[in-house]
């Protein structure tokens, strides 16, 4: 796992530290944004990542942030980043976007729970893309929590402390007939005071459209706390909705395979075929399993590209499994043809 820490530093002094991981082997095709909810420990150290509750995160590119405000003192432990968030934000929507390039990931999922989740809903309604929001407990308006007066009153006169959005407001045009983006939300069985006050008006303002989908659990549990189990099953669900609505707005997360003729023969003419993104062993894993007689033509029985096969990207050559094939590229597989 290869770990990086940086911070931005707002023009008012106020830091937002980022930390990015990014695994030996990535199993996930998507940039995950991990915004930290309310603290439940007594005292914590600065920065604060989120919680990382999914416990697939260690295959996946994952970018946690720290709200600025839990430099600026130990009182407040609610992560709802609104201290320098018209400085911050456009930075870390740049360096999501330098990720998502530089590993060619697909997409971007925004993660969060509580106050973190009430971020992630946010920002990614501000981002404009075709995200997927996975939030736990969302906060839809934070002035009426009970915590509000306490965790974030007394620094409301800081200068560049935004005004606290309503995610209703935020969230006008989310559901609009072009976009494929999704809001999924988790709810644990005794957190009835935020299924009512807080995401009931969340879907009532976007008519309980496709756009968005609630669940709650039947897991006894309350507010701030989801098992792992859950969290990953809920996850899977929310990604197989999400690329759903993807595909029925002709979003393609696929790739295209060119074959030469030598080896269409063998995979029923078809020179073009289109197989879902991931990483080279993948995308060649897809192939092989959907026309089995190409298998020995391609690859030795370890799975090794065979030395008279080729592979391009673009112009670079492929060979090494874990490269990453990105949406909407094309690859072509070449066969050396022997001459005399």
């Amino acid at each position: 796992m290869n770990s990086i820490r940086g911070s931005f530093r707002h023009s008012k002094g106020y830091v937002l530290d980022y930390e990015v991981t990014r695994p030996e082997v990535v199993s996930s095709p998507y940039l995950h944004i991990l915004y930290h909810g309310f603290s439940l420990v007594e005292r914590h150290v600065p920065p604060v990542f989120a919680r990382k509750q999914w416990a697939a995160a260690d295959g996946a590119v994952c970018l946690s942030l720290s709200d600025p405000i839990v430099r600026q003192t130990p009182d407040s432990a609610c992560g709802w980043f609104l201290l320098g968030e018209e400085e911050f934000f456009p930075r870390v929507l740049e360096l999501r976007n330098s990720l998502v390039e530089e590993w060619g990931l697909d997409g971007t999922i925004w993660h969060g729970l509580s106050s973190g989740g009430y971020a992630a809903l946010k920002y990614c309604a501000r981002a404009g893309g075709e995200d997927l929001a996975f939030v736990v407990s969302p906060h839809n308006d934070p002035t009426i929590l009970p915590q509000w007066e306490r965790e974030a009153v007394p620094f409301l006169d800081l200068p560049g402390m935004a005004e606290p959005a309503v995610i209703t407001d935020v969230l006008r045009g989310w559901n609009s007939p072009d976009s494929a983006r999704l809001l999924y939300a988790v709810i644990p069985e005794n957190d009835a005071y935020f299924a009512l006050h807080h995401l009931r008006p969340v879907m009532e303002s976007l008519d309980f459209h496709e756009s968005v989908r609630a669940v709650r659990l039947r897991d006894g549990r309350g507010h701030g706390f989801i098992s792992n189990t859950d969290y990953d099953s809920q996850l899977r669900e929310a990604v197989r909705l999400w690329q759903e609505r993807l595909a029925r707005k002709g979003i393609s997360h696929d790739v295209k395979v060119i074959l030469p003729k030598s080896l269409a023969h063998y995979a029923g003419n078809e020179s073009t075929i289109m197989v879902a993104s991931g990483t080279f062993a993948q995308v060649m894993g897809q192939i092989q399993e959907r026309f089995p007689h190409l298998r020995k033509r391609l690859t030795s029985e370890s799975g090794a590209l065979l030395p008279f096969v080729s592979a391009y990207l673009g112009e670079d050559g492929v060979r090494n499994p874990e490269t990453r094939i990105p949406a909407r590229s094309s690859l072509l597989i070449v066969t050396a043809v022997a001459g005399g």
